[in-house]
């Protein structure tokens, strides 16, 4: 961009007389062209380096799908080896991302056969897809992530809010009162929701992007 800003500039330069514009045009063209050169030159080399992730990640997917089956045990340790080593490759070019949406379907599937409470399951797929936002720098859906939650929160708050005014008319009523009984336990799942999304919307704060 500075050196664009740069080639603007050289044409807004009043006229000069012709015996020195051609040989500072041919001067200035030439380190236009080098520049444009190298620039080219870097970009190829880091494309070259982007493909070259994509190619372990695609084999590296392909040994792990061999290694699972739905008869396959796995371990808590197991999967987060695999999301450390995953994210080890490093980025891939946006055209080729879809090779980490695959990587999560396999990690999803077997965050559902782990053995652990469905609360920890949920928030550390939560954190896999938010690091991976973090990695592909996609601040939208980080954004529209942390939009979405504080939504929910609201939502569940004015919930909880109204159960607990509807209380007030068993007000008389036994706490063995089925109605009664009924609320109190809605009210209990609301603030674990509650909790659990509080908790999401903590780690989104603590990314740095």
């Amino acid at each position: 961009d500075t050196f664009k800003k740069i080639q603007a500039e050289w044409k807004t330069i009043g006229h000069v007389p012709r015996k020195f514009s051609d040989k500072m045009w041919k001067e200035f063209r030439g380190a236009c062209n080098h520049f444009f050169d190298r620039l080219h030159a870097t970009q190829d080399e880091a494309n070259k380096e982007l493909v070259i992730v994509f190619e372990k990640k695609k084999e590296y997917l392909e040994k792990l799908k061999e290694s699972l089956s739905d008869e396959t045990e796995v371990a808590i340790n197991d999967v987060k080896k695999f999301i450390q080593e995953w994210k080890a490759f490093g980025s891939v070019p946006t055209n080729m991302r879809f090779i980490d949406s695959k990587f999560n379907k396999v990690i999803d599937k077997l965050f559902t056969k782990l053995d652990i409470d469905k609360r920890e399951s949920t928030m550390m797929r939560f954190k896999n897809n938010m690091d991976n936002f973090v990695e592909a720098k996609d601040t939208r859906k980080i954004e529209n992530e942390s939009y979405f939650i504080r939504k929910k929160i609201d939502e569940i708050t004015k919930e909880v809010k109204l159960l607990e005014n509807n209380l007030g008319f068993f007000s008389n009523a036994s706490p063995d009162n089925p109605l009664v009984k009924n609320v109190y336990k809605s009210i209990e799942k609301h603030q674990e929701d509650l909790g659990l999304w509080k908790e999401k919307l903590d780690y989104i704060r603590t990314l740095s992007i």
